[in-house]
């Protein structure tokens, strides 16, 4: 049975708003965006969102949540993601590596039949959509393997079906250009300008405590069962160098910065890790306010 790390990020997108909004920021690019609901949030309250990651399938979750205004996924589009086509010949062996392991039989057979029907979704908004509607069914499976008697046994194409519904509640234009983007964190911030630049690094060692979910649902749209987060972030700033105190706070310091055309920056940190980075946000901005509502949800926000 999978051991389910305790997820360490924790985001309140109604509280980053607040702060947005009470330094008049009507723009946001996030470099570590992840999951990007809390943009898709930003989103709807009228905030222009830019954001960016390393692993591929944040961005393309980012295509339907962030980027995409008015694609959503209809009936039709919903029974050819989560059904057998017929006459399509499908690759049901792809995920036999984690039969027996994390899932059941007829779970890795849906897993590669989803795999291939997303992928020949005629948008990327579809696209984004169906990748975020089908990871929550992945969490769903994986979360009742740890607790068969507490979730009720719900057929794949069913479950799907519900999660692919509940997708057209994040879909609404901004009438803003929003954008994601696959990219590294400086690269990201060089190539875009907003009001604020929100930051939720990884923490040192980030690797070793990496959420399981996360690293297997890139594993699945890589279609390579046997992918790991190290090789996504093999050449990265907060790869596995980083592990260093010495060279993460020489990453942190790099982060800084670059953001130093943002008038605002807000560091979302926690209060085990505020020690490493408030030094380093304060030498670079001293103008420092600590909105601190969690021990695990802590904001450093500096204006230049």
């Amino acid at each position: 049975m999978i051991e389910l790390a305790q997820r360490t990020r924790r985001i309140s997108p109604s509280r980053l708003l607040e702060i947005l909004a009470a330094h008049d920021a009507t723009s946001v690019v996030d470099p570590f965006m992840g999951v990007p609901t809390h943009l898709n949030y930003l989103k709807h309250h009228g905030i222009t969102v830019h954001g960016g990651d390393l692993l591929e399938w944040f961005v393309r979750a980012g295509d339907g949540l962030v980027v995409n205004d008015l694609t959503v996924l209809r009936d039709a589009e919903i029974a050819e993601i989560v059904e057998m086509l017929p006459g399509r010949i499908y690759p049901i062996e792809l995920f036999k590596a984690w039969e027996g392991v994390f899932f059941t039989e007829e779970q890795c057979v849906y897993l590669g039949v989803w795999h291939d029907n997303v992928r020949n979704l005629r948008s990327d908004g579809q696209t984004g959509l169906a990748v975020y509607a089908l990871w929550n069914v992945f969490c769903y499976w994986l979360e009742k393997a740890r607790f068969p008697d507490d979730m009720p046994d719900v057929a794949p194409s069913e479950l799907a079906w519900s999660y692919m519904q509940q997708t057209e509640r994040w879909v609404a234009p901004n009438n803003k250009r929003n954008t994601v983007r696959h990219a590294d964190v400086l690269t990201t911030i060089g190539e875009l300008r907003a009001d604020a630049l929100f930051l939720a690094p990884p923490a040192r060692n980030a690797f070793h405590n990496a959420d399981t979910r996360i690293w297997m649902w890139e594993a699945w749209w890589q279609a390579n069962p046997y992918f790991t987060i190290e090789y996504a972030y093999r050449n990265s700033l907060f790869g596995a160098r980083s592990s260093e105190p010495h060279t993460y706070a020489h990453a942190l310091v790099s982060v800084v910065s670059a953001a130093d055309a943002y008038p605002l920056l807000i560091v979302q940190t926690t209060e085990q890790r505020i020690g490493e980075i408030e030094p380093i946000l304060r030498n670079a901005r001293p103008n420092l306010e600590i909105i601190a509502p969690y021990p695990n949800e802590i904001y450093l926000v500096a204006k230049r």
